[in-house]
Formats: structure tokens, C-alpha cells, sequence
């Protein structure tokens, strides 16, 4: 027998936002249903405004012309970020690759730019354990801050070079 869906006052909040309130919503919940499918992950599909900032930025010779992966974004009233990688070289246990975070903050924030930030990252991959490092201007390697989903976008990184 059929069960009838009565939605809940949260559920119907959530038919009256954005459709992008609803797609985060289906990832959040598809992600949690199948635990252990991480290493399915894939990078989103680059949202339109980000290709034009980037192409931009590009154009105007403040990132490097190269074929970057758009990693994901975070856009909150006062700031704009997005995370893109290229130049995947696998070796061993490790992938190593070439990092960049787009940023832009209000005006908002007290002495903040209105103009984009471009910071280029040399970072790698440790594929058995799940996590990301970073390399400082000084060569050495330290942990890069890590997230709920970090172990299945490594799980993805390293599977590029394999």
C-alpha cells in the first residue's frame, strides 16, 4: 500500500526558496542515504557566473590560463569563494596539484576590497588516509582544514591519476 506524503512545516519553508535551497537539500540527503558511496563524489558542474569571473580573471592576467576544476563555492552576504584545482600529477600514495581560491568580501567587512583575490595553493593529496596538505612558501608541508566530505573528494582526486 502506498504511503501519502504530508509534508512538514520545514519542508513546505523550503518550496517557497530558491531552487538552489532545494539542491542543497537533495545533496545533503542523498549523500547521507548512501555512506558508503564517497568515493562517487564529483566536482560540481561550474556554475555560469563563476565561469565568467574566472574566464575574467583569466583574461586580465590575475590567474594562470589553465583547465581548472571547479571544486565547489561558498556565497554568503558578505563573501564570495569558490575553490578550483588543475595539474593533477599522481606519484605513490600522494596527488599532487595546483590549488586556487577565488575570493571577494564586501564592502561590508571593515576594510575589505571590493576587488577579487586570487591565491594559487601547491597542494596534494594523501589518498590512504583521506586528507589534504598544503605547501607553504617555504616548501614544508602542513595539514590543509578539512570537512564532513573531504575523505570523498580525496577518494576523487586520486582516482584522477590512477
Amino acid at each position: 500500500m502506498a504511503q501519502l506524503f504530508v509534508p512538514t512545516k520545514h519542508a513546505i519553508a523550503l518550496m517557497h526558496r530558491p531552487v538552489a535551497t532545494f539542491a542543497l537539500l537533495l545533496m545533503a540527503t542523498t549523500s547521507g542515504a548512501h555512506p558508503g558511496r564517497g568515493a562517487e563524489w564529483q566536482p560540481p558542474v561550474e556554475p555560469g557566473s563563476w565561469q565568467q569571473t574566472r574566464e575574467h580573471l583569466q583574461t586580465k592576467g590575475v590567474i594562470t590560463k589553465k583547465p581548472w576544476i571547479f571544486f565547489g563555492a561558498l556565497e554568503t552576504d558578505t563573501t564570495l569563494a569558490a575553490e578550483y584545482l588543475s595539474n593533477l600529477r599522481g606519484s605513490d600514495s600522494t596527488t599532487t596539484f595546483d590549488g586556487l581560491l577565488l575570493i571577494k568580501r564586501s564592502q561590508a567587512d571593515e576594510g575589505a576590497s571590493t576587488d577579487w583575490t586570487a591565491r594559487p595553493l601547491t597542494m596534494r593529496a594523501i589518498c590512504p588516509e583521506g586528507r589534504l596538505e598544503r605547501q607553504g612558501a617555504d616548501g614544508v608541508w602542513s595539514p590543509y582544514p578539512g570537512r564532513a566530505d573531504t575523505a570523498a573528494k580525496v577518494s576523487w582526486i586520486c582516482q584522477q591519476t590512477r
